[in-house]
């Protein structure tokens, strides 16, 4: 029992590439801070998984990384995107995906160890368990794709194409009719069709009573026909539901300034800026509460930078979320001062490309990017000049491959997970391989210390260097005195006396 909850919370330290205990601590209670079930269902994922490994594996050594229990609490994670999916289904797939990923990636994890294969399977086994997960859901009616691909338009804005793919989802549970339904009210809100939009979140309700999202819409909707009384009891629902939902406290805040309260109003932006600090109508309409000055100017000018400048995804990331990071970056710092560094330096890569590319906002994205930084920033590549330079490419081409690639795995009802992380992975380790191999200076750091800290493979490849350098010396030496002695005459001194002494 205590090799398993050591495998697993090695696991989760395993989120951030990093083979501690400590930091799989600290992401387990970023999990709990982001949301009670996805941290219970992640770490039953985590547990059964290296359950099922210790019956599979012959060989412990392989487990001792957890390198397959953080596929079974990021399949366990992976309901968070689908909460239209009812417990038991959520359930029941995560115990058939961890045993299949028991089953069949045990012993090719085993082999390439024993043939110890500079390759590393990583997440590949959970991104495999996923996508067989959501063709079986849609196969038996659970989950269709038309669902997914609705809210993807809605996120980008293009709202007749995603009623179009809302009016074509067909679904046999009242969960996923209630999800349907809301993205249908939400992209008629957006098109201007109130009545339509109003009927479609009241079907959500009428399915799902609990749903902060249908109450939010419901108040935007009433809002724009200009029923403040009734758009505000809707959005105080939906704040007694889910008290982080900054959206509904900025409706809260336009009504009351409506209503002549700008006190109220400024007290309903000001949580709404709390639960959502990017949110750029929260700190618009805190200045329209105020009379003039210079924190007026501050606001409306913060406002429109965020409004210009982060996607609408982006600006409703809530404080839930960046607390859950916050603790994520203390795994990383408690792991690793340089890990820590390299993180911080990906996230900056991501804010100041997303001026440059809309798919830098992206947070699925930024989190392939930051990872595959953890992973060669000292972990699987030595960190050195030619690797961040390296890393950079490779971060621009996933930049350009990410919207094709997500494109053509949504026809197919697939996501990219962490796809694209795990495939720069083994092409940065292939590539610096080749370059050992042809003579050149850089090279992979050995599997066996890949899970070790970047510290400890500085120590080793300084030990190594001098060992080389020893070794260089030797042959030199070893060379010049295999050499034979070049032959000459004595030449004596003209000083030197030759006279015998007759005594």
């Amino acid at each position: 029992m205590n090799r398993m909850l050591d495998h697993t919370l090695r696991g989760y330290g395993q989120m951030l590439v990093a083979n501690s205990r400590i930091t799989g601590v600290c992401v387990i209670i970023g999990l709990f801070v982001l949301s009670m079930e996805t941290a219970l269902m992640s770490l039953a994922g985590a547990l059964l998984i290296s359950a099922f490994a210790h019956w599979r594996a012959q060989d412990d050594s392989v487990l001792k990384t957890g390198l397959f229990s953080v596929n079974g609490a990021l399949l366990g994670a992976f309901w968070h995107l689908f909460p239209q999916v009812p417990l038991w289904t959520q359930a029941l797939a995560t115990v058939l995906g961890c045993a299949g990923m028991a089953f069949v990636f045990v012993p090719m994890a085993e082999r390439m160890h024993e043939k110890r294969s500079p390759y590393v399977l990583f997440s590949l086994p959970y991104v495999a368990a996923a996508w067989a997960v959501l063709t079986a859901l849609i196969f038996f009616g659970v989950h269709d794709a038309e669902l997914t691909r609705g809210w993807r338009e809605l996120l980008a804005n293009r709202f007749e194409k995603a009623e179009k793919h809302f009016l074509n989802t067909e679904v046999s549970t009242d969960m996923a009719e209630a999800y349907r339904c809301a993205g249908l009210g939400w992209s008629l809100y957006r098109r201007g069709d109130q009545p339509g939009a109003q009927t479609a979140f009241s079907r959500v309700l009428s399915l799902k009573i609990g749903v902060a999202d249908a109450y939010d819409g419901l108040g935007w909707s009433r809002f724009r026909q200009g029923r403040y009384d009734d758009a505000a009891l809707a959005f105080r629902r939906a704040v007694a539901l889910d008290s982080f939902f900054a959206d509904s406290w900025d409706g809260l805040g336009w009504c009351a300034l409506q209503a002549g309260k700008p006190d109220e109003a400024r007290h309903h932006f000001t949580t709404a800026a709390l639960c959502a600090p990017f949110f750029a109508d929260a700190y618009t309409g805190f200045a329209a509460t105020l009379s003039g000055g210079s924190v007026q100017k501050y606001a409306k000018s913060w406002g429109g930078f965020l409004s210009s400048h982060l996607s609408q995804k982006t600006q409703f990331i809530s404080t839930r979320v960046l607390l859950c990071w916050l603790w994520f970056f203390i795994g990383i710092l408690w792991h690793s001062r340089t890990s820590a560094m390299v993180a911080l330096s990906a996230v900056l890569v991501c804010v100041a490309g997303s001026w440059w590319m809309p798919v830098f906002g992206d947070p699925a994205f930024a989190i392939n990017v930051v990872v595959l930084a953890l992973a060669l920033g000292g972990h699987y590549l030595r960190l050195n000049a030619k690797t961040v330079v390296w890393m950079l490419a490779v971060t621009l081409a996933m930049a350009l491959v990410w919207e094709p690639l997500t494109g053509a795995l949504l026809r197919l009802a697939l996501l990219p997970l962490c796809l694209p992380f795990n495939a720069a992975l083994l092409g940065s380790v292939a590539f610096f391989g080749w370059l050992h191999r042809r003579g050149l200076r850089d090279e992979r750091v050995p599997i066996d210390w890949a899970s070790c800290t970047p510290a400890q493979i500085r120590v080793f490849s300084a030990q190594k260097e001098v060992a080389d350098g020893c070794w260089n010396r030797l042959n030199k030496a070893d060379e010049e005195s295999a050499q034979p002695p070049a032959v000459s005459s004595p030449q004596l001194s003209s000083e030197v006396n030759l006279k015998v002494n007759a005594q």
